[in-house]
């Protein structure tokens, strides 16, 4: 094995470890004193471990959406099909006994196709173009209470403008 290859593995290894550890809970300073490596190593190892895990939770939800879709697809062509089939005429056969023997009889109706398969149609419809992001953004006012216009003052404004700094997480700490 290379220099190279070895190296390349002993990072993966590491990852992988880094990862274990950091999603228990532990701090950086903690892995990095467990993996004998500095608090920067581990930073940079957990900055790509995010980017992979990213990478990987868009890939997952694309292949998501894709699986719904084909749902959704099989389920408006059987709703169509549905539709075309409520459509035909509606047959009854009717048997009736007579004294030279029994008489069938087949009466046709015809039929105007039962709409709540539309709505199915329109259902999935709509269900699609949400997943894709094709509907239009809704409109939300933002009032105060009770509807009434929103009292801002300047001084608000200021106060949200200049927070208070943020208290130390477990990923700012050092070694």
């Amino acid at each position: 094995m290379s220099d190279y290859s070895r190296k390349k593995t002993e990072m993966e290894n590491r990852r992988q470890r880094v990862s274990e550890l950091y999603l228990r809970g532990s701090y950086q300073a903690d892995i990095a004193v467990e993996l004998g490596v500095d608090q920067a190593t581990i930073s940079r190892d957990l900055a790509e471990l995010r980017k992979e895990w990213l990478e990987r939770s868009i890939n997952h939800i694309d292949q998501k959406k894709a699986i719904e879709l084909a749902k959704l697809d099989r389920l408006e062509v059987t709703y169509w099909d549905a539709w075309e089939h409520s459509k035909l005429d509606a047959e009854t056969e009717i048997t009736k006994s007579t004294p030279n023997g029994h008489v069938h009889e087949v009466r046709r109706e015809g039929q105007s196709g039962n709409p709540a398969f539309l709505a199915g149609v329109m259902s999935c419809i709509n269900k699609r173009c949400e997943l894709l992001g094709l509907d239009a953004p809704k409109k939300a006012e933002v009032t105060g209470k009770d509807g009434a216009p929103l009292a801002f003052s300047w001084s608000d404004f200021v106060k949200q403008a200049a927070p208070e700094p943020p208290a130390e997480t477990k990923d700012d700490q050092s070694a």
